[in-house]
């Protein structure tokens, strides 16, 4: 130990010296001139992982990763500047140590320069800021993330809570975007700022006692942006202390709820309406338990449906209104078939009276539980309805059966007298009686009367007898007559028939229904009187007539019989004629089918080819050997194969003919495609004799359709290239015109603006003719997709438009209801849209201008439409021309346009076949009337 003031001696120099370095925290590294280590102290052994005696006397660069060994030399430049940095490599990079095991790590260096008698000597002090430097990567990620954010975050002081309140010190970004007010704008003032009228005084209250007792708070509050636009926000607000507890920030994050608060009182409000609905609603209307089918809920229609009231319901459960055995109804388990009718179900009324009604079933969550939400629709007539189909289709069911009982009769009395019986049974009456007269001749006609028990002691005292002759001496012709029982009693000839009594007693009601021939000559009648239940109704009119219809067939068809029993006498001895005329019939169809160009062939029940003509030879070569039974198939175009095995196996189980397009692998090593059709041959028990089957050749045929679908595609292409061609040069025009314009503006040469005007106006109506010709020459090129089209909805809407774009025009219209078509509603659409565009155009000068469409027959009973309009009409002298492109019956100063339009309506119409014509006035407006062929028209 040495005396205060005395210096110490070199060797406690050195020791102290060699303590402080070992005991030293940071690594000491000291390198030479050479920028060889001759100093390691223990804390660098370290932190670089090597033994000091493995570094000492090696390069300096040993210590470093390759791309920072460049900067080695650098050390001898802090001796001629004076300059160390214990923050080197922070400028743009990062100063990287290398350790022993070859791992990199961020290291700060503090660098001072010794001068010895030995040298130069460098000395550097190493810190592992390893730590430091993912702390400041976490920090730059935190800030990043918060700028980032789309909550608004707001960070203050955490004094003066109360007036004037804390400081803001930060924001982020979406403070910027959701308030309007920018940083500078509010750091250093209070988020009071932001309060305005609505802002919530009880909950500020709040927040401020939360804050003053350091809680965090969140609350919801209304908050003004910068424009003054109310908006409502979710706020946390969280105290934030420091390392020794003081509490220093507020850190307040918002989000914007505004959205979120309308969809509450939009669902608020939309629970009002729905709950006003349900109440006012004309059907019956439940919510019940899922559970028990307890109801919790019932409307007022319900409660006068059922007769129930409200406090009676809600001690029900929904069985007790269902009277069937059949479970009831529970919302199913998709949300689609929730929503689907389920039913009919029985459902009883308190006073007991039944009733049918469907039911559509829905879960819904009622007051916190599962419930079921159900509408009662009342199908009491449907059901009374669907009764009476069935009844109506049992009866024209035994009505089938009956005319099948009348054809097994092979005489025409047996005939009539079935056509009584089974008229009379099937119409449930008393008496049936039929008429028919022998060619024509109603003296010979033949008579049958078919009685119930009741009236056979009557038989002979029926006035049912007279009624032929009543019906044929009438003006009825060929009329179904039905009579109830009064009117029989007041009918002219009726009266004459026997005492009021007997008819009255006889002739409860009468129905007569004519019989007719093929040529729709009356050839007889049947009668019925005296139905079991009621008067005749329309459907026993339906019924006789049916019945009716099918024995007169039946009628004509015995008599056909018997011509052909009589032909059968004489039948025998031609048919050794026509045996050996049918065997030379056979050689010639066998010389005919050799020498057809189409390939023609048989085949077995079961498939098997039999015969092929010469034509199939020609092109396949070989035997006849080689190409029956299935072996055909070998010269079938692979994927031809599947296909018309499935054609063949359709028609073959209902011996039906089938067609398609099939290719076939020709011997040459051609492919020919052939449209084939092939036929049952039945024989007289009805079974398939054998197949004839025909193969045309329709390569040349598909080659062409192809060449022309290329040629429509090259059309369609040169069109639109015309198109842009003559409307880039129109472009270049109207662009010059426009900027002449600009240069012209306030001079005052009238006339050259003129000029200027008239050439604007002529590009804008060469590209409106532009695309007027090409809408023409696309109408002929589409193909035609018919739907059902409402011509009625689609002129509504054309005229709707009209008045949106001249609303200044007061046009009355007229739409009939109801006009349906079937045809390609696109096009379509532009013969609506050019007829009621002239009709608006043409009515312009009109004081009052109407425009109607609407529809009349013609004399053959087909639709015809037609839109009329009061305007300047036309001569109908030049009436040929209305229809031709570029013709015009008025000059262009008086209405303008470009003559294409009624052009392209005669080419639609004519693409749907049907017929486009006009009738016009001068001064008194024109009709426009179009057909469609009846196929494309709606029944």
């Amino acid at each position: 130990m040495t005396l205060e003031g005395e210096p110490m001696g070199p060797s406690i120099t050195a020791s102290l010296l060699a303590g402080v370095l070992e005991s030293a925290m940071d690594a000491i590294i000291t390198v030479n001139a050479q920028q060889k280590i001759i100093l390691f102290n223990q804390s660098a052994e370290k932190m670089f992982g090597w033994p000091r005696q493995e570094v000492l006397q090696q390069p300096f660069d040993r210590l470093m990763p390759g791309r920072f060994r460049r900067n080695v030399g650098l050390l001898a430049q802090f001796g001629t500047t004076g300059t160390t940095s214990r923050r080197r490599g922070r400028l743009g990079t990062v100063m990287y140590g290398l350790k022993a095991n070859g791992d990199e790590f961020p290291i700060e260096v503090s660098i001072s320069q010794v001068d010895t008698p030995e040298g130069t000597l460098y000395t550097a002090m190493v810190r592992d800021i390893t730590e430091l430097h993912a702390s400041q990567a976490q920090l730059r990620l935190l800030e990043a993330s918060i700028a980032h954010l789309n909550d608004v975050v707001v960070i203050t002081e955490a004094d003066q809570v109360d007036e004037p309140g804390p400081r803001i010190v930060f924001v982020n970004a979406a403070f910027e975007r959701q308030t309007g007010y920018s940083r500078e704008e509010v750091i250093g003032k209070t988020p009071r700022l932001l309060q305005g009228p609505l802002t919530q005084r009880t909950e500020l209250d709040r927040i401020g006692t939360a804050l003053r007792t350091w809680q965090p708070v969140r609350a919801e509050l209304i908050n003004y942006t910068k424009s003054g636009e109310a908006f409502w926000v979710e706020i946390d607000i969280v105290p934030i202390a420091d390392a020794k507890g003081g509490f220093t920030h507020f850190v307040s994050v918002q989000r914007d709820v505004t959205e979120r608060k309308r969809a509450e009182q939009a669902l608020v409000d939309s629970e009002r309406r729905y709950a006003t609905l349900f109440s006012s609603a004309p059907l019956p209307m439940w919510v019940f338990d899922q559970a028990d089918g307890q109801l919790l809920k019932v409307n007022q229609a319900a409660i006068e449906d059922y007769g129930y009231s409200e406090a009676e319901c809600m001690t029900m459960t929904l069985s007790d209104i269902h009277s069937g055995t059949e479970p009831v109804c529970r919302p199913q388990d998709s949300a689609g078939a929730a929503q689907k009718r389920q039913g009919p179900y029985p459902h009883r009324r308190k006073d007991g009276s039944l009733f049918f009604v469907d039911v559509v079933a829905r879960p819904i969550q009622f007051d916190g539980q599962p419930a079921c939400f159900l509408v009662a629709l009342d199908t009491t007539a449907r059901v009374k309805a669907e009764d009476e189909v069935r009844e109506h289709l049992f009866t024209l069911q035994r009505a089938a059966d009956a005319a099948q009982a009348i054809t097994v009769h092979l005489t025409i009395d047996g005939m009539v007298q079935e056509l009584a019986d089974q008229a009379r049974g099937v119409i449930g009456a008393h008496q049936a009686a039929v008429s028919l007269a022998v060619d024509g001749n109603w003296a010979q006609a033949v008579h049958a009367l078919s009685l119930s028990g009741d009236y056979l002691p009557d038989r002979s005292q029926l006035p049912l007898a007279h009624g032929s002759g009543i019906y044929t001496r009438g003006a009825n012709h060929t009329r179904l007559v039905r009579l109830t029982q009064a009117e029989v009693q007041a009918h002219p000839d009726w009266c004459r028939v026997g005492s009021p009594a007997g008819r009255n007693r006889m002739m409860r009601g009468w129905l007569a229904v004519p019989l007719t021939g093929r040529d729709g000559r009356l050839i007889g009648v049947l009668q019925l009187s005296g139905k079991y239940a009621g008067d005749f109704t329309q459907q026993d009119e339906y019924v006789a007539t049916e019945m009716a219809q099918l024995s007169c067939i039946a009628v004509e068809n015995a008599g056909l019989l018997q011509e052909v029993s009589q032909l059968n006498t004489g039948l025998e001895k031609k048919v050794a004629e026509r045996t050996a005329a049918l065997a030379h019939q056979e050689a010639l169809f066998r010389a005919l089918a050799g020498q057809a160009p189409q390939i023609i062939w048989t085949a077995e029940p079961s498939g098997d080819v039999t015969y092929l003509n010469q034509a199939w030879f020609d092109l396949m070569g070989r035997t006849l050997q080689n190409w029956t039974g299935w072996q055909w198939l070998a010269a079938l175009h692979p994927e031809d194969i599947a296909g018309v095995k499935q054609n063949w196996t359709l028609a073959s189980a209902g011996n039906l003919p089938f067609s398609g397009i099939r290719r076939w692998l020709c011997q040459d090593g051609s492919v020919h495609t052939m449209a084939y059709r092939a036929s049952p041959v039945l024989d007289a028990q009805g079974r398939v004799a054998f197949w004839v089957g025909i193969d045309a050749d329709v390569t040349e045929f598909k080659l062409i359709e192809a060449a022309l679908r290329r040629s429509n595609e090259e059309l369609e292409a040169f069109s639109y290239s015309v198109s842009h061609d003559l409307r880039a040069p129109l472009s270049t025009i109207n662009g010059f015109g426009a900027l002449l314009a600009r240069q012209l503006t306030g001079d005052g040469n009238e006339k050259v603006r003129h000029y200027l005007a008239r050439i604007q106006h002529g590009v804008a109506q060469m590209g409106s003719l532009i695309e007027d010709l090409l809408s023409l020459a696309r109408v002929t090129r589409t193909r035609l997709c018919y739907q059902q089209v409402d011509l009625s909805a689609m002129a509504r809407r054309i005229l709707d438009d009209w008045r949106v774009r001249q609303p200044a025009r007061v046009v009355s219209t007229q739409v009939e209801a109801g006009l349906l078509a079937h045809a390609d509603e696109a096009l379509l659409r532009v013969v609506m849209e050019n007829l009621l565009g002239n009709a608006w155009k043409f009515s312009v000068r009109q004081a009052e201008a109407r425009i109607s469409v609407g529809q009349q027959l013609d004399a053959a009973g087909q639709p015809v439409f037609f839109v009329r309009d009061n305007g300047a009409g036309f001569d109908m002298a030049h009436a040929e021309k209305l229809f031709l492109p570029f013709e015009r019956l008025h000059t262009p100063s008086e209405f303008p346009g470009s003559g294409i339009g009624l052009a392209t309506v005669s080419r639609v119409i004519g693409h749907h076949g049907g017929r486009l014509w006009a009738d016009a006035t001068p001064g008194l407006g024109a009709t426009f009337y179009f057909t469609l062929p009846r196929p494309a028209l709606t029944a």
